[in-house]
C-alpha cells in the first residue's frame, strides 16, 4: 500500500466532519456522528464497510480547458455529507479514507495512487465511493477495479460528453479516460463495455459519437431519458449489466441541468433534471447486483450557487449508501 512518507496522501482533517447535533440516539444520529476515520496507510477491518476516498485532482480538467476548481470539491462535499441524517442501519460501517492529492501537474501519478487504493479497497472487500476531482477520476477508478477483479468490468457513466477524446501532446485529461481505456482494451485483445447515458449532441462532435460507435459504445442521450420511454432505457441498463461480471458506476455532475447543477467543471445549460424518470433510472443502477464502485466527478465549488450541486451530489450519495 502507500508509502508512510507520500505527500499525495492526506488523512482528511476530522474538523470537516462537523454538523448540526440533535442528540445520540440511534433516530437522531447524523454521519458525522458515525463516521470512522481512516489512515490508509494503516491497517484495518473494511469489509462490507462504505468508504469514502477524496480525489483533489483537476489537472485534466486545465489541461482539457475547462473550469478548474474541483480539486476542492472532496472536503466541500464531506462538509454537506456531514449533516445527513442516518437512515442505514447500525451494520453498516461509513469510513473516510482520507484524500489523494495531485502535486503540481503530476496528473498521471495521482491517478496511479487512485488506482492503488481503489485495488486495496476491493480486495478488502469494501465499497469505494471516490470523490473528486475532474473526470481523469476514471481512468485511475478503472485501473484499480480491473487489478482487483477478474472477469469483465463495465462502466456506465452518467454524463452529458462522452469523454473519449484522443490524447493531446501524448497526455491524458478529463475528457481522454474512456478513450485510453478503450484503447488498451484493443491492444490487449480485451472487450470494451462502456454505457454512456445522459450525453448531449451538442456537446459532443460527431467524430466523438463515429469513434464510440466503432468501440460499440452502447449510448443512452438526455433526449431519450422521459416517462414515456423510461421501460427502454432500463431495459437497456439491464443487459449490459448482465453482460459483465462486475459494474462501475462514475457520475460526471454536469449530466444535470445548470439550474439544479450549476458548480461543475463543464456546464450543461439543457441537461437532465434528477425527476422521477431519472431516480427511477438511478435505483435501477443501484440495485444491480454487480455494482462494486462508484464515483462522483467534476463538482466545482468554485462555480457552485447555495451549494445546490454539493447537495444534489450529496443526495445521490445518500441513495447509495442506503443500498448498501
Amino acid at each position: 500500500m502507500l508509502e508512510e512518507h507520500d505527500i499525495n496522501y492526506q488523512p482528511t482533517n476530522p474538523e470537516i466532519w462537523q454538523g448540526r447535533w440533535d442528540g445520540d440516539t440511534a433516530d437522531l444520529l447524523r454521519w458525522h456522528q458515525v463516521i470512522k476515520l481512516l489512515d490508509i496507510r494503516r491497517t484495518a477491518e473494511l469489509q462490507g464497510a462504505v468508504v469514502f476516498l477524496g480525489f483533489c485532482c483537476d489537472e485534466g480538467v486545465r489541461r482539457n480547458q475547462g473550469r478548474c476548481g474541483a480539486k476542492d470539491a472532496p472536503d466541500y462535499l464531506r462538509s454537506v455529507l456531514a449533516g445527513l441524517p442516518v437512515h442505514f442501519p447500525s451494520t453498516v460501517k461509513l469510513v473516510d479514507a482520507g484524500n489523494i492529492i495531485c502535486q503540481q501537474e503530476a496528473m498521471e501519478s495521482a491517478q496511479s495512487m487512485l488506482s492503488q487504493c481503489v485495488e486495496f479497497l476491493i480486495r478488502s472487500q469494501a465499497f469505494p465511493i471516490v470523490i473528486g476531482g475532474g473526470h481523469e477520476i476514471t481512468y485511475g477508478h478503472f485501473k484499480g477495479i480491473q487489478k482487483a477483479r477478474s472477469g469483465k468490468t463495465g462502466i456506465i457513466n452518467l454524463d452529458a460528453h462522452l469523454d473519449m477524446r484522443a490524447l493531446s501532446n501524448n497526455q491524458g485529461n478529463s475528457g481522454t479516460s474512456f478513450y485510453q481505456i478503450a484503447e488498451e482494451a484493443e491492444q490487449q485483445q480485451e472487450e470494451f463495455h462502456y454505457l454512456a447515458i445522459g450525453v448531449q449532441d451538442i456537446s459532443n462532435s460527431m467524430a466523438l459519437f463515429n469513434y464510440a460507435a466503432s468501440k460499440s459504445v452502447q449510448i443512452i442521450k438526455a433526449s431519450d431519458i422521459h416517462a414515456e420511454n423510461l421501460k427502454n432505457v432500463l431495459v437497456q441498463i439491464l443487459r449490459f449489466a448482465q453482460q459483465v461480471d462486475q459494474l462501475y458506476l462514475t457520475i460526471d455532475l454536469d449530466v444535470f441541468n445548470a439550474a439544479v447543477a450549476p458548480g461543475v467543471s463543464a456546464l450543461a445549460f439543457n441537461g437532465i433534471f434528477p425527476d422521477h424518470s431519472f431516480q427511477k433510472l438511478f435505483n435501477t443502477i443501484l440495485d444491480l447486483p454487480n455494482l462494486v464502485s462508484v464515483d462522483v466527478a467534476e463538482l466545482n465549488p468554485l462555480m457552485d450557487i447555495d451549494h445546490r450541486t454539493a447537495k444534489l451530489a450529496a443526495d445521490l450519495l445518500f441513495k447509495i449508501v442506503q443500498k448498501r
